[in-house]
């Protein structure tokens, strides 16, 4: 069903799965469907050494390779991980991991407030960050794109407030939208033993993505760890010349560059709001101010690198407060989260220059994944008994 709407899932499965399944594991990647590592066992790895927990995703990845499952990304079981497990992984091993929650507040507190005790228990669980301070977008640590998911799930949605199918439809389109108008990322998470469930949602989720303009990107965890990785290497130099500024960007085709306040962007495709979509690998403009985001010395190195996940050209040298955003640190003090940095920035008249979070002129993402814990009783049961 979900290839017929266009979309090919993550499915992250254990490896003691992929071993006892291996043939149907198999079809299921030859249908388009992307298998991520979620550990050897089903286990809670958030009470694991890092490299205890290490050990047991690369012990999956062997089996994964074995049986002819290509390995990109993990996911640990619940979502926990121990800290400086990224540091504990061999070098290269994962494009990706997808083990941080995004909760979006599209409940109402009365609701939640009726279900507090079994949607707790599931909150517990996930302990996630709130889309209302954190941008919903990937960032790479140790080499690894960390990638979002985001929440509610079915399980928080069906059994946690119990809101049944119309509910879930309501608040999976809530949060594509709010993604969308925020031109971040949505990785609806969902149990695949119960996808009968979740069949109209996703159906009424994609049809309208697909009906979006920009663009929505309806990717696999693997495509967009790759695109991150890709966009991370993206510069652009910016030369003086007698009449002005002339940048020169190098990046790959599916590059999206936007630019917006700047004289004779009507040649440009207009792409959303007051952005034009820069077509070609140069672009002039007038010297002052300079279209870029200014960054004083007192910066810390963490918003810097936030900041080039975004998109943003930085100017961090002498011409740093010519630019037609500045940030320094007393700026950023007003500013106490993502989201609010981010505002300021979008919200501005400014004259701006910068790469877009997605390729090819998309201005959101969808990614749709379950866990693939168990396909059998067999293999459920043996969740309680771990060797």
């Amino acid at each position: 069903m979900l290839a017929e709407s266009g979309c090919s899932p993550t499915f992250p499965t254990p490896g003691r799965v992929v071993q006892r399944h291996h043939d149907f594991i198999r079809r299921v990647q030859a249908s388009g469907a992307e298998i991520a590592v979620h550990g050897f066992e089903h286990v809670d790895l958030g009470v694991y050494k890092p490299e205890e927990a290490s050990q047991q995703l690369v012990k999956a990845s062997h089996v994964f390779a074995e049986h002819g499952i290509g390995v990109h990304g993990f996911r640990c079981p619940y979502l926990r991980c121990p800290s400086g497990l990224w540091e504990s992984l061999p070098k290269d091993l994962f494009v990706y991991s997808s083990n941080r929650a995004i909760w979006w507040d599209v409940v109402s507190t009365s609701v939640i407030s009726k279900a507090a005790r079994s949607f707790g228990i599931l909150g517990n669980f996930y302990q996630p960050a709130s889309a209302a301070e954190m941008i919903c977008t990937p960032w790479i640590r140790s080499q690894v794109v960390e990638i979002p998911v985001s929440l509610p799930d079915d399980l928080q949605i069906y059994d946690g407030l119990r809101l049944g199918a119309e509910g879930l439809t309501q608040i999976w389109t809530e949060i594509l939208h709010r993604t969308y108008r925020r031109g971040e990322l949505f990785v609806l998470q969902f149990h695949p033993e119960l996808a009968w469930r979740c069949q109209q949602s996703f159906q009424a989720v994609l049809e309208e993505a697909r009906h979006l303009k920009p663009s929505v990107w309806i990717a696999r965890l693997r495509d967009i760890g790759q695109w991150w990785r890709e966009k991370s290497d993206f510069q652009a130099a910016v030369n003086e010349t007698p009449s002005g500024l002339h940048f020169i960007f190098t990046c790959s085709t599916r590059a999206t560059i936007l630019a917006r306040g700047i004289p004779g962007l009507e040649q440009q495709p207009q792409w959303d709001g007051s952005y034009h979509r820069v077509q070609g690998l140069t672009l002039d403009v007038p010297a002052q101010p300079r279209p870029l985001v200014g960054i004083a010395d007192d910066v810390p190195a963490h918003m810097i690198s936030f900041l080039a996940d975004q998109g943003y050209i930085l100017d961090t040298g002498p011409t740093a407060r010519e630019c037609s955003i500045f940030l320094d640190a007393a700026t950023l003090s007003r500013l106490p989260n993502q989201v609010q940095i981010v505002n300021m920035i979008e919200q501005s008249q400014a004259p701006l220059v910068r790469y877009w979070r997605w390729p090819d002129g998309a201005r959101s993402a969808v990614s749709i994944t379950g866990d693939l814990d168990a396909l059998s009783l067999v293999d459920y049961l043996s969740r309680l008994i771990v060797k």
